[in-house]
């Protein structure tokens, strides 16, 4: 028999190797191109891909906002807190808080609220509760030790 794709006399039913299946294959068949709706940045108005809401610039630095509006409950309550804890994480890096500040230790740092999130009322911005005053570097044992037995 001849071969569908490079014209190869083989003994196989249609092609002789895998290679010339996939190309006839993908010759006949191509795969289909996902339709794009193009819209607008919620927040500037730029034309953006339909899977996202914002543009990458937009999405970057959302700016300030409160308490409140950043509490997230669709999910699970635990990460009802998830963007403040992501922005604290983001401003002490800026701040350069990666050694524990008890102990030393620099491998690794988790960030701290000395006043917890769940303390401030839901007018409160989370620049405030982000401030450098309220952050502390520390290692998951110095973390451990800070929440569950007294600052």
């Amino acid at each position: 028999m001849k071969c569908l794709s490079c014209g190869i006399e083989h003994t196989n039913p249609k092609f002789c190797g895998r290679s010339c299946a996939a190309k006839w294959t993908n010759k006949h068949y191509p795969k289909k191109k996902k339709t794009r709706i193009d819209k607008n940045c919620e927040l500037c108005g730029v034309s953006i891909d339909s899977r996202s809401k914002r543009c990458k610039k937009c999405s970057s630095f959302l700016g300030d906002m409160t308490l409140s509006e950043a509490i997230y409950e669709k999910h699970h309550r635990s990460s009802a807190y998830a963007l403040v804890r992501t922005r604290a994480r983001a401003t002490a890096k800026n701040l350069g808080l990666d050694t524990c500040q008890k102990c030393g230790y620099n491998k690794h740092v988790e960030i701290a609220h000395i006043k917890g999130i769940s303390t401030f009322e839901g007018d409160t911005l989370i620049s405030l509760i982000n401030s450098k005053e309220n952050l502390m570097a520390l290692c998951p044992n110095c973390h451990w030790e800070f929440d569950n037995l007294g600052k």
